[in-house]
């Protein structure tokens, strides 16, 4: 006799619940950047790896703009059909963000690339080529991806690609790591000034505006309690005086690391 399913109502089958997908930070700028820091907190004793399964991968390229809707459905039914291929190509491509994070944040702190480093990325982009072509459309031609079965490599033929144009453009002098404790992330500094500090002002120059913010409330606190006050009368840091203005919050963007 079969058992009733269980979990819902009556019998009723249970109600899936849909994992929530991970908010890629998404810069705007190339793409090998956003790549490169799908680690968060990289600079931090327990840094975050974000591209844990190929699924995530399909889904930073979703995200990213790299793959279309259609085409991310495409690889995730193939990473389905050859799960052990679709984990060799992660491995793969984390090998190669690594690769490219050592390039990007060597060249902003005036350290050329090695040639371990250049040739692992030529390989990878000599790969991504081969399976570049000219293709018709109705104003003329593109450069596209091949097309058809075996696209585990697209997110990884695109992030090479776009590392290789920008080690070679005049912005590879504008590339930057960003400097808060426990960040590191690269980006490309394209301010007129050149004088843009943090990887996002939303996430790591908010959480160095409050630092700053209790630095300065704690020194005028601890100011305060070394001034002598009138007899009688309560002091700036009496309980009895009322709580002092709060910090500004951290941004929501915060928690996309």
């Amino acid at each position: 006799m079969p058992h009733p399913v269980k979990g819902g109502p009556r019998g009723m089958p249970a109600r899936q619940t849909r994992v929530k997908r991970w908010s890629f930070h998404v810069s705007g700028g190339p793409s090998c950047l956003d790549f490169a820091n799908t680690v968060s907190w990289r600079r931090s004793s327990q840094p975050i790896e974000r591209l844990n399964r190929y699924g995530d991968l399909v889904e930073w390229a979703r995200q990213s703009r790299v793959l279309t809707p259609a085409e991310g459905r495409a690889l995730d039914g193939e990473a389905r059909q050859r799960p052990i291929a679709a984990a060799r190509m992660l491995t793969r491509t984390r090998a190669l963000r690594e690769t490219i994070y050592r390039i990007f944040s060597g060249i902003a702190a005036r350290i050329p690339p090695n040639d371990e480093n250049l040739a692992h990325l030529d390989r990878e982009l000599h790969e991504a080529l081969r399976n570049l072509h000219l293709t018709r459309t109705r104003s003329g031609a593109i450069l596209a991806w091949s097309r058809g079965r075996g696209q585990l490599a697209r997110p990884l033929w695109n992030a090479a690609r776009s590392a290789a144009e920008v080690l070679i453009s005049d912005n590879v002098r504008r590339l930057k790591t960003c400097p808060a404790s426990n960040c590191g992330w690269v980006f490309l500094d394209t301010s007129k000034n050149g004088t843009r500090r943090w990887c996002d002002m939303q996430v790591c120059g908010s959480r160095a505006k409050a630092r700053s913010y209790y630095a300065r409330k704690s020194g005028q606190r601890r100011q305060a309690r070394r001034a002598p006050g009138p007899l009688g009368s309560a002091s700036s840091t009496d309980p009895a005086s009322g709580p002092t203005k709060s910090p500004p919050p951290a941004s929501r963007a915060d928690a996309a690391r």
